[in-house]
C-alpha cells in the first residue's frame, strides 16, 4: 500500500530565524515517523509583504528608496541563504497562492498545519488558508502546535469556528490558545511543544560546529522592545565587563557591536557562545534555554506564547524588569530540562497518535 501523502502548511518562506527552524523541526519529526511529507509552498500575501527584503522595485517613497539602498542587499543575502537551507533540508511543492491553493487537494491525503503563529490573524492578514478552508471534505485535517498569539475577535471567531470543527485532531502551542478554542468550540485540545523542542539537544549542538567564536565575551541581544532591551543589556555588560552584540540589519545602534547573521548556524552560534542573552523573541528565548544560557526575555506582540512557556518552566523571574535584572536569580536548568523533556515526550506521543505510529 502506498504511503499516506501529507502536506505541511506553515510559515516557511521567511527570513525569520525562528519560523525557519520550527519548519525544519516539524518536517524532520514527521520524517522520523516515516511520514511522506512535503511542505506546501504557499505564498500568503500578508506574510510575503511583511517578509519583503525592500527591493528598489517596491519603493513608493523617498524613505523607501533610502531603505532599499541601505538594507536590500543584506536582507536579500539572508533570505537567499534561508531558502537554500530550506530547499536542501526539505521537499517543497510548486508555489501556490490564494487563487491556486485548492490544487493541492490533488497531491495530498492529509493536511497538517502548524506550528508558528499560523492562526494569528494579524500575522496572516486574516488568511483562512491556514485553517485549511481550501481542503476537500474527504481529506484529513490535523493541526500540531498551532499558535494563535492574540485572542480572536468575536467577528473572526464566527468564521473560524466551522473551520476548527472540520479538524480531526488539534494541538496548540499555548495554554491560552487551548482555553480559547475550548470556549469557542467545546473541543478539548492538547498543548504541545514548539517543534524545535522535538529534536534532541545534540542536533542543535551539531548545528554550531565549525562556526568561529567571536574573539571577546559578550551579551547577545536579539530583538528589542524599543531601546529597553538594548539599554538593559548595556547595563548588564558594564556590570560584568562584557561587550554587547546586537543582531541588526537596519540602522546601527551606538555603543554596541552591530552584527548580521546570514545563516541559521551563525545565529545559533551567537546564542550558544554568549555569556548572556537579552531577547524579545520567543525562539530567541527557546534556543537560549536549549543552550542553557543566562537569558532575560521581553514580551512584545503575541504575548500568550511567552506567558505560557515561562509560567510552565517557572522562569518568570527572568523577565526583563528592574527587580529581576537586579536580583539576577539563575535559572534552575535541572528543573527546566526535566519539564522540557516531559513536554517533548508528550508532544511526540501526540504526533505519533496522528499517524498511528508506535
Amino acid at each position: 500500500m502506498d504511503k499516506v501523502r501529507v502536506g505541511l502548511l506553515t510559515i516557511h518562506d521567511t527570513h525569520n530565524y525562528g519560523s525557519l527552524l520550527q519548519t525544519i523541526g516539524l518536517y524532520k519529526a514527521l520524517l522520523n515517523l516515516g511520514v511522506d511529507v512535503t511542505i506546501i509552498d504557499y505564498k500568503c500575501k500578508a506574510i510575503t509583504e511583511r517578509e519583503s527584503t525592500a527591493p528598489l522595485s517596491e519603493a513608493r517613497s523617498i524613505k523607501q528608496v533610502i531603505q532599499s539602498l541601505l538594507w536590500h542587499n543584506s536582507l536579500k543575502k539572508k533570505r537567499n541563504s534561508f531558502w537554500a537551507y530550506l530547499s536542501y533540508n526539505t521537499k517543497l511543492t510548486k508555489p501556490y497562492d490564494r487563487t491556486s491553493i485548492s490544487q493541492a487537494n490533488g497531491l495530498f491525503d492529509v493536511f497538517l498545519v502548524g506550528s508558528d503563529i499560523v492562526w494569528g490573524l494579524e500575522i496572516t492578514g486574516h488568511d483562512m488558508t491556514y485553517f485549511l478552508d481550501f481542503t476537500e471534505d474527504n481529506k484529513r485535517r490535523l493541526a500540531f502546535s498551532s499558535s494563535v498569539g492574540t485572542k480572536w475577535s468575536e467577528e473572526a471567531s464566527k468564521k473560524i469556528k466551522p473551520l476548527i470543527d472540520r479538524f480531526e485532531q488539534i494541538s496548540v502551542r499555548e495554554q491560552l490558545a487551548r482555553d480559547w478554542i475550548y470556549d469557542l468550540t467545546g473541543k478539548t485540545v492538547s498543548v504541545t511543544c514548539d517543534p524545535t523542542m522535538l529534536l534532541p539537544s545534540e542536533y542543535w549542538q551539531n548545528q554550531i560546529k565549525g562556526i568561529k567564536r567571536l574573539p571577546y565575551k559578550y551579551v547577545f541581544v536579539y530583538m528589542s522592545v524599543g531601546n529597553t532591551t538594548i539599554d538593559d543589556a548595556k547595563e548588564y555588560a558594564k556590570k560584568y565587563d562584557l561587550k554587547v552584540v546586537f543582531l541588526n540589519y537596519y540602522l546601527h545602534k551606538k555603543e554596541v557591536k552591530n552584527l548580521k547573521a546570514n545563516t541559521i548556524n551563525e545565529w545559533l552560534a551567537l546564542i550558544a557562545n554568549a555569556e548572556a542573552v537579552f531577547t524579545a523573541s520567543y525562539h530567541g528565548l527557546l534556543f537560549s534555554l536549549y543552550y542553557h544560557k543566562n537569558v532575560f526575555y521581553y514580551n512584545r506582540g503575541n504575548t500568550s506564547r511567552m506567558i505560557s512557556l515561562c509560567n510552565e518552566l517557572k522562569i518568570t523571574h527572568r523577565e526583563g524588569n528592574e527587580k529581576n535584572l537586579e536580583q539576577n536569580i539563575p535559572i534552575d536548568y535541572e528543573f527546566v530540562d526535566s519539564i522540557m523533556e516531559r513536554k517533548r515526550q508528550y508532544s511526540w506521543s501526540i504526533l505519533k497518535g496522528y499517524f498511528k505510529v508506535q
